[in-house]
C-alpha cells in the first residue's frame, strides 16, 4: 500500500503540473520569483500575503518595524498564481500545511476583502490547506457567508488586546464588543472562532480580562488563543507614551530592544491567570494559534510541546518512511521508538541538502516529530 507522504508528495507534483499548464508563461516565471515559492512556513502555518500595509496603526504592531505603512495595497499575484507559487514551494503539502491569511497587513480591509475571499477560494479547491484568518474587522453576516462559502472549515480568530484600553492601543479598530459580535456571525455560519488575546500586554489586561473572555462565551467563541508581545525600540516608546509601564516591559523582556529587533515579552504569569479565568467561564484555552487551526479541522497535531491538540496523531510505519524516501531517491534507515521517528540518511552531498526538507515535510505529513541526520561511513552517529 503507498504510505501517506508519497500520495501526498505524488499529488503536490500532480497539482503543480496542472496550474503551470493552466497559467501563461509569464504568469509561471512570477510565482516562481515570488517568496510564497519560497517561504518556509512558521509554527502558525504558511503566511499568505492577500497585502502590504495597514491603516489601523495599533501601538503594538511591528510591521511598521518592517518598513510598511498605513497605505494598503493588495498583493500582486492573481489567486492561480499564488496557489502555484504554493504547490511549487518544497515545504508546502496539500491537505496538511496550515495557512494563515494575513501577516503583514489586516486581511478583511475593504481594499483586500475580494483578494482574500479569492485566495482561500483558490487555496481550498487546489490546496485544500487548512486555513486560519486573524482579524479585527467586524465580520458582517454577509462576509461570514463568503467566508464560509470560500473555506466552510476555516479557523477565525478575533483578535483583541484589551477591553478597556483598545482605544489607546488599537485607535483605528472597531470596539471589541463590535469585533465579538462579528465573531458571532462567523460561528453562526458554521464556522470556528476564537478570541485572539494578543499580544498580552502587561498593564493594559487587568479587570477587564474576565469581562472579555464572558462576552466571548456569550457569542459563541470557542476558545482564546493567547499570544505574547514583541516589542520593538518604536514600539517601547509608543506604548510608554500611552501609559504602558516601559520598565515593566524591559524587564520582561529581558534588556531594553535595540532598532528595529523584535524583543518578546516574557508572559507566562499572565497566560495562567488568563487559563484559569478561561476555565471558569467554559472557554477552551489554547497556547498557540496553531491550535485553533488543527482543532478546527480534525488534524490532530503532537509537534510541539502544548501538544497534542486535536486528538493524537497516529505514527508512520518503518515502511511507510522508507517508501517516501525511495521516492524521493533517498536511501536511509528508520527507526521508530518513543513516540519519535528518526532516519539515519546514507552519506553524500546530495542527501545532506535533504535533510531539512525531509524532516519538514514528513513532520508536517505525519504531525509528530521526526529526527534526520547522516550516517557516517554508512553507520549511524
Amino acid at each position: 500500500m503507498v504510505s501517506e507522504a508519497v500520495k501526498l508528495y505524488e499529488l503536490k507534483k500532480k497539482i503543480a503540473e496542472e496550474l503551470e499548464n493552466r497559467l501563461p508563461s509569464r504568469s509561471v516565471l512570477r510565482a516562481r520569483r515570488d517568496p510564497h515559492a519560497k517561504r518556509r512556513p512558521r509554527p502558525c502555518g504558511i503566511t499568505i500575503h492577500p497585502g502590504h500595509g495597514c491603516p489601523l496603526k495599533c501601538l503594538y504592531c511591528y510591521i511598521y518595524d518592517m518598513g510598511f505603512t498605513d497605505k494598503v495595497v493588495a498583493y500582486p499575484l492573481e489567486p492561480l498564481e499564488l496557489v502555484y507559487a504554493l504547490a511549487i514551494n518544497p515545504y508546502v503539502v496539500p491537505t496538511r500545511t496550515l495557512a494563515a491569511i494575513g501577516s503583514v497587513t489586516e486581511p478583511l480591509l475593504p481594499q483586500l476583502r475580494d483578494r482574500t475571499i479569492a485566495y482561500l477560494k483558490a487555496i481550498t479547491k487546489w490546496l485544500h490547506l487548512p486555513s486560519q484568518i486573524s482579524t479585527k474587522v467586524v465580520i458582517t453576516p454577509e462576509l461570514a457567508r463568503e467566508l464560509a462559502s470560500a473555506h466552510p472549515e476555516l479557523s477565525v480568530l478575533i483578535s483583541i488586546s484589551s477591553l478597556s484600553r483598545y482605544k489607546v492601543l488599537e485607535p483605528n479598530a472597531p470596539s471589541p464588543e463590535l469585533r465579538i459580535l462579528g465573531g458571532r456571525e462567523a460561528a453562526k455560519n458554521g464556522l470556528r472562532v476564537d478570541l485572539f488575546l494578543r499580544p498580552i500586554i502587561p498593564g493594559a489586561l487587568n479587570e477587564d480580562v474576565r469581562e472579555l473572555l464572558m462576552l466571548a462565551k456569550s457569542n459563541m467563541l470557542k476558545g482564546v488563543v493567547v499570544g505574547s508581545l514583541r516589542i520593538t525600540e518604536m514600539i517601547l516608546k509608543k506604548l510608554s507614551e500611552a501609559g504602558i509601564r516601559a520598565q515593566e516591559l524591559i524587564g520582561r523582556a529581558g534588556a531594553p530592544p535595540k532598532g528595529s529587533k523584535q524583543v518578546p515579552i516574557r508572559t507566562d504569569d499572565i497566560k495562567l491567570r488568563i487559563k484559569a479565568i478561561a476555565w471558569e467561564v467554559g472557554l477552551e484555552f489554547l497556547q498557540s494559534a496553531c491550535a485553533a487551526s488543527v482543532i478546527a479541522h480534525k488534524i490532530p497535531c503532537g509537534l510541539c510541546r502544548f501538544g497534542p491538540c486535536g486528538g493524537v496523531p497516529g505514527l508512520p510505519s518503518e515502511n511507510d518512511v522508507l517508501d517516501f524516501l525511495e521516492c524521493v531517491g533517498i536511501r536511509g534507515k528508520v527507526v521508530i521508538a518513543d513516540k519519535v521517528v528518526r532516519i539515519a540518511i546514507k552519506p553524500g552531498a546530495k542527501y545532506e541538502r535533504k535533510i531539512e526538507w525531509v524532516k519538514a515535510f514528513l513532520e508536517d505529513v505525519y504531525k509528530v516529530p521526526f529526527i534526520v541526520k547522516l550516517m557516517k561511513n554508512n553507520v549511524e552517529d
